[in-house]
């Protein structure tokens, strides 16, 4: 062919064009060729030269990236003024692994507050704050029309927006204002009935172990009973667990989803890990999930806004307003049902399960409360709402339990709109993180802050005040959140503890077995604590 040479190697044909001055190499690769290709490049070094400085010339580039990063993000970034670990500044790989994957990380916040204060950078856009600047300064209502602290969009899963827990500013004002009515004192007797039924229950199905002699996981059976009460109240009829004595399909997916929802979280801090979060979120347990919910939500509203002229927490979401305005869409209502089945049972049923073990672990604590609640009430019929709110000690213990055994253990973390934090520019979109353990464990905050003593919350005109305790901050005390998002359903909460506790400690005496004193140490908290069993033998009280 006019103006072109050819050369063999073996099989392999070699083109070389001449007639534009420029050497052009076309190889058609015989891979059984006798002469390796590897003595082609021999040949013509230049072509391996070329790619290897390729290959070296993206090496650098992406190191001098990398390195300007790691300068920028510790000597120029915005947070370089907030303290803190210099890895956890360059990397958030630190804070995903130890509160995503491990579960550890408020422990290792607490250990950051210690040794750099009460604000820390945790992270390149993360900052961790103790309760005494993070309540006032980012939880609290915004005043004059400043930009509320959002909640960071990235740590709740999708469709979740519909709901109250992550719903935008103006959404979020009209879906609490509706349910806020479910809620309310005149709301919570009237479900008083439901309460104290499931409560009832809860106490027989103990009574038939103590006849029995057997002992039981309060762990398991307190999910029993909050699970069903939530689930009566929410969608007009329970989870059937205390009279099965096993937990519902759906519930038990809650529990087993708890660490593949961290791990979903920890993807989402990377867009990388894009399809792998969208292939979790559809796995079998997840659809599961979402489908026992939806079924469930559907049936309740097949019945109405009152059906039987009951009221429960669906019929205040889908009940019009005073100004005729129509309550929430069905898909509000629907987004919202889950999310109040889990947080108002989940929750309560951690700080109860942390009530007995701390209590048993403080034998004059038990002796006190044992005698307060069986002095209070002649006979069993007369404890309900009103009555057990006037039991001063069991209230101090309560509120002792929640500050060394937050259910929460940290709450879900907020998105600087770009304000000021304890004196520094935080830059919009910085995520902001408040631990309530972190928080009340801190010593400049409580005395004796890893003590279980109830007497800190006692008025001083009670005999068992305790001076000492006077100068607490009771003002970081916030086990519920703070501010225009705190929980809902405190009252809720407070009420099923007063009941729960009322009945049973009024009934029995009680004894954790041996070998649990590390129950607590050793879990870990993935937003929840991982609980593991806590057996108890309940035994008749003497009269």
């Amino acid at each position: 062919m006019r103006g072109r040479d050819y050369k063999y190697i073996g099989s392999t044909s070699i083109v070389i064009s001449k007639r534009v001055g420029i050497r052009k190499t076309f190889l058609d690769i015989n891979m059984s060729s006798s002469i390796p290709l590897q003595q082609f490049y021999l040949k013509h070094p230049a072509t391996l030269v070329d790619f290897g400085n390729a290959l070296a010339l993206l090496f650098i580039v992406a190191l001098c990236y990398r390195v300007g990063l790691v300068v920028y993000r510790i000597f120029f970034h915005p947070l370089r003024a907030f303290p803190g670990p210099k890895l956890w500044a360059i990397t958030d790989l630190p804070y995903t692994y130890t509160s995503d994957i491990c579960g550890t990380s408020t422990h290792k916040i607490a250990e950051f507050h210690r040794k750099y204060g009460p604000a820390v950078r945790v992270g390149p856009d993360r900052i961790a704050l103790d309760g005494i600047i993070g309540w006032p300064e980012v939880y609290a209502r915004r005043s004059g029309g400043d930009a509320e602290y959002e909640k960071a969009p990235r740590f709740f899963a999708r469709g979740t927006e519909q709901a109250i827990i992550s719903a935008h500013r103006d959404a979020h004002r009209r879906q609490r204002r509706q349910l806020g009515h479910a809620f309310s004192d005149a709301a919570m007797h009237e479900q008083e009935g439901i309460i104290i039924r499931y409560v009832q229950l809860l106490v027989d199905r103990v009574q038939e172990h103590v006849d029995s002699g057997k002992t039981l996981n309060i762990v398991q059976w307190l999910n029993f009973t909050t699970f069903d009460i939530i689930g009566d109240m929410t969608y007009g009829e329970s989870f059937g667990s205390l009279k099965s004595s096993n937990y519902h399909p759906w519930v038990l997916s809650i529990f087993e989803g708890i660490r593949a929802d961290a791990f979903i979280r920890a993807c989402r801090n990377y867009p990388t890990f894009g399809p792998l979060v969208e292939m979790l979120s559809r796995s079998t347990k997840g659809k599961e999930n979402n489908e026992l919910a939806m079924m469930k939500g559907k049936a309740r509203m097949d019945l109405g806004i009152e059906p039987n002229g009951r009221r429960d927490f669906m019929s205040y979401m889908l009940k019009p307003t005073r100004d005729g305005d129509p309550g929430l869409s069905v898909i509000e209502a629907m987004s919202n049902c889950p999310l109040l089945v889990v947080a108002g049972s989940e929750t309560t049923a951690t700080a109860l399960s942390g009530f007995f073990f701390y209590v048993n672990r403080t034998p004059r604590v038990k002796a006190f409360l044992m005698n307060e609640i069986r002095n209070a009430f002649q006979d069993e019929s007369e404890i309900d709402m009103v009555s057990t709110n006037n039991l001063e000690y069991l209230h101090a213990t309560l509120e002792e339990t929640l500050r060394v055994y937050p259910p929460v253990a940290t709450t879900p973390p907020r998105t600087s709109p770009g304000a000021v934090i304890d004196g520094k520019y935080v830059p919009q979109g910085t995520v902001v993180h408040v631990s309530q353990w972190v928080t009340f464990r801190n010593p400049e905050h409580f005395l004796e802050p890893d003590s279980f003593c109830p007497e800190r919350w006692l008025k001083n005109t009670h005999p068992l005040y305790e001076s000492k305790f006077a100068n607490d901050n009771h003002d970081v005390f916030k086990p519920f959140s703070h501010g225009p998002r705190d929980c809902i359903g405190k009252n809720l909460a407070y009420a099923e503890m007063r009941l729960i506790v009322s009945h049973l400690l009024y009934r029995f005496n009680f004894e954790v077995l041996p070998g649990q004193d590390d129950w607590h140490a050793t879990q870990n908290s993935y937003v929840v604590w991982e609980k593991g069993p806590l057996y108890i033998k309940f035994s008749a009280r003497g009269r």
